[in-house]
């Protein structure tokens, strides 16, 4: 039998079938029948002599590559194609983004941490260090509780005499530990270097010292050396302690820092002690005494700093000349006049170079000389304003207020000379030096 071969494919397979040789090709198509799949695919077959065992092992064959195909086109294996959509942007860049602002938070996170972290160590370690004392400076301090003084004002006074730094801190632990309604009045010495429980103990003593107190008035015009006496005098303290004290401690005033002791300076301080009545403890320190001096001094010259200002004149200068004309004019009306002299001669140093005001020889001789531990002839000289150009290095007596306010308002005059009566107190002025010599003939001075 010849066999007629028959191609057909499916899915890129060839199918053979074989036909009997000798019969018509009309004949072959009557005994064909036509197999279609769900494909399309169609297969011719013979209705005789065709293997159909064959035939279906084929078409199982191809069912699975068709299968297997399918399944490679579907992502989500639901057995279906489904239709293409727009693409979607690759999650990639995103997720990047996404850490990196994951990352950006965390790192402020961890710096807010950090940050409150040292602040609130910082205040710790402040509180600490009021409450413990560990890193102040040690330094007598002289307090005096008011009688039924509550918590909170003895806080206060703590805090503003230096002895703390945080009053409410005090008032919390003094609350704390059961200390508040116990602390007595009076006068107390305590410590910067005391802490709280120290501090608390000690106010809960009662004082030895009684609640005597002395008055006294320190007129404008006198030298810390009569100030020294003075104390010395009335037992609030002693004379050279004092002296000590005012010119070597710190007090913790703003003005302080426009104070520089100079070589040739003999008292730091002299000049700044605010004469005016003050009360004292008896026995009461030194420090607290001297404070009570420069506080007043502080408050009664910083409304006058823009006026400095103004002028160019430094705080040292200013209470230097205040101090001279002082001396010369007392608080008299002639004051501002005074001053003008000196002004006038200060702003022209070529023809007056030196002031010659004779109060400043004075206290070379009276206040400096006998109370030098070595004998220092260049301070000597350079307070004595005959023997030295411009301002002597520093104040020759505690000025008053009147004093101050004419060395910074100055009358307007062309003077260059003054002179005065030692009986009547008179004044006279000139302007040449014929004039100044007759002045002082009428003055009783030649």
């Amino acid at each position: 039998m010849e066999k007629d071969r028959k191609n057909f494919e499916e899915d890129g397979r060839i199918f053979d079938t074989e036909q009997p040789t000798g019969e018509s090709e009309a004949d072959t198509n009557d005994k064909e029948e036509i197999i279609s799949d769900s494909s399309g695919f169609q297969v011719n077959i013979q209705n005789y002599d065709m293997d159909y065992e064959a035939m279906l092992e084929s078409y199982a064959q191809n069912d699975q590559q068709r299968l297997r195909r399918l399944a490679s086109l579907d992502d989500d294996a639901d057995g279906l194609e489904e239709a293409s959509s727009e693409p979607v942007p690759p999650p990639g860049p995103r997720r990047r983004k996404r850490k990196k602002r994951h990352a950006f938070n965390t790192f402020l996170s961890i710096l807010a941490i950090i940050g409150i972290s040292v602040m609130l160590a910082a205040a710790i370690l402040v509180g600490a260090n009021d409450m413990l004392a560990i890193f102040k400076n040690e330094q007598s301090i002289q307090v005096v509780i008011p009688e039924n003084a509550d918590t909170s004002t003895i806080a206060e006074i703590l805090q503003e005499e230096g002895v703390i730094n945080h009053a409410w801190l005090f008032r919390i632990i003094s609350k704390v530990s059961d200390n508040d309604g116990k602390y007595q009045h009076g006068l107390f010495t305590l410590d910067s270097k005391m802490g709280y429980q120290e501090i608390m103990d000690t106010l809960q003593t009662p004082t030895s010292r009684g609640d005597e107190t002395v008055t006294i008035m320190f007129p404008e015009g006198w030298t810390l050396r009569q100030y020294a006496d003075a104390l010395e005098q009335n037992e609030v303290c002693s004379a050279e302690d004092f002296l000590d004290r005012i010119n070597r401690s710190s007090f913790g005033l703003s003005f302080e820092r426009d104070v520089e002791a100079g070589a040739l300076e003999f008292y730091r301080m002299e000049g700044y002690a605010f004469p005016d009545t003050y009360e004292f403890y008896i026995g009461e320190i030194p420090e607290s005494v001297a404070k009570k001096f420069l506080t007043n001094f502080q408050k009664k010259i910083e409304p006058l700093y823009d006026r400095m200002e103004e002028l160019g004149m430094s705080l040292e200068d200013t209470i230097t000349l205040a101090s001279i004309i002082q001396a010369e004019a007392g608080d008299s009306e002639n004051s501002e006049i005074v001053s003008s002299v000196f002004h006038n001669r200060l702003n022209n140093p070529d023809d007056f170079p030196r002031l010659q005001s004779d109060p400043t020889g004075k206290y070379a001789r009276l206040y400096i000389a006998p109370y030098q531990e070595y004998r220092n002839e260049e301070m000597l000289l350079a307070y004595d304003t005959y023997e030295s150009d411009g301002l002597p290095p520093g104040a020759i007596c505690n000025p008053g207020m009147q004093a101050i306010r004419a060395a910074l308002y100055p009358r307007q005059t062309d003077y260059f000379y003054f002179c005065s009566d030692l009986e009547t107190g008179e004044f006279y002025f000139a302007e040449t030096l014929s004039e100044h010599e007759a002045n002082l003939k009428k003055a009783g001075l030649t």
